[in-house]
């Protein structure tokens, strides 16, 4: 009787597979299952990649972009020996827990930012340093992509953490929002302004006056509402998406920085496939990034746009006193880290082409 019932459960199991196998069809152009159970046909005798991220699915957003992008040219370079699921939302975790993660190699791909690299390394700590590429995207992404310097930030990020760094990531740049009209650096002095819980961010705003408050990103909208905080930063895509329109009046034109996006992956899963198809999945991590720079660079404009049709004002400010404010900070990281100094040399060298 017992080998009866497990003679039925193992048959009921194998059907349930058999179910839920299928071709892969590379590009996927529809949300994935509520990010969680698209793109799950697993090619026979082929692997599956897990690629996660933190924010929404959105079509016109570059982290969706560039995931797309990765997974389509891993599929169709590889004839189906891989296929790439995608998990967006942070269906998987935060960003730390999915670098931990990638760390145990209990996720395989993760599209995470550099302020989430930096609580384990500081290698990519650079990314992070204020107004080095003076809110010129094409300049970033001729040294980090283009280059030679991202790979080599990536491959000693590597060493540090044993995460294999794909390639890095373009979104826009941040500005700051807030309910007070920003026409110099004056008018910053003494803003409780939310940023990103890491030293480096809170030492940037604390150097041009303000008062950084460590916030959830997704605590803001209530926290203006309420006044909690005066401002925040955001770039013009998020902004929208996140209808800050509607709790700020006025966007300042900063371009403070990127908060830099790298596509990573674990090493067990990296070298769990043939050097052929490590060659596809690095050349697909410099499609993403072609791609969500591409993005960054169309939706950035309509962004800003859809924000001033939303009744916020648009402002520019004298530039030179923000960047004579941070050059402290940016010295003291240079000092003490030779890949910040490595990087701050090469965006002043790109910026000034």
């Amino acid at each position: 009787m017992k080998r009866m019932l497990s003679l039925a459960l193992a048959l009921l199991m194998t059907m349930s597979l058999l179910a839920g196998c299928g071709s892969s069809s590379g590009s996927s152009t529809e949300t994935p299952a509520a990010a969680g159970d698209a793109s799950t046909e697993t090619p026979a005798e082929g692997k599956t990649l897990r690629l996660a991220w933190t924010v929404a699915y959105d079509e016109n957003h570059p982290y969706t972009v560039a995931a797309e992008t990765f997974k389509q040219y891993v599929e169709e370079k590889t004839e189906g020996r891989i296929a790439v699921e995608l998990y967006a939302g942070g269906q998987l975790g935060g960003d730390s827990e999915m670098l931990e993660m990638l760390q145990m190699g209990t996720l395989d791909v993760a599209v995470t930012s550099t302020p989430t690299v930096a609580n384990f390394t500081n290698v990519l700590v650079g990314c992070d340093m204020p107004y080095i590429w003076q809110n010129d995207l094409s300049a970033m992404y001729s040294v980090l992509t283009e280059g030679d310097m991202g790979r080599k930030l990536l491959d000693r990020m590597q060493e540090e953490i044993d995460v294999v760094g794909v390639s890095f990531l373009y979104q826009p740049f941040r500005h700051m929002f807030t309910n007070k009209e920003i026409s110099s650096i004056s008018d910053l002095k003494g803003l409780k302004f939310r940023c990103m819980q890491t030293p480096v961010h809170q030492e940037i705003f604390t150097a041009v006056g303000m008062n950084p408050v460590s916030l959830a990103y997704n605590d803001i909208y209530s926290a203006m509402q309420q006044g909690t905080i005066d401002g925040f930063e955001s770039d013009a895509v998020g902004a929208v998406t996140s209808k800050f329109y509607e709790v700020s009046k006025y966007m300042t034109v900063s371009g403070h920085f990127n908060n830099t996006m790298v596509l990573l992956m674990s090493s067990s899963a990296y070298n769990g496939v043939s050097a052929d198809d490590q060659a596809i999945i690095m050349e697909a991590g410099a499609e993403a990034a072609k791609a969500s720079y591409d993005c960054s660079v169309a939706q950035n404009d309509t962004a800003i746009q859809t924000l001033q049709d939303n009744g916020l004002t648009v402002c520019e400010i004298d530039m030179q006193p923000l960047y004579d404010a941070v050059q402290p900070v940016i010295d003291k990281y240079s000092s003490e880290i030779p890949e910040v100094a490595e990087l701050v040399a090469a965006a002043k060298e790109a910026v000034s082409k």
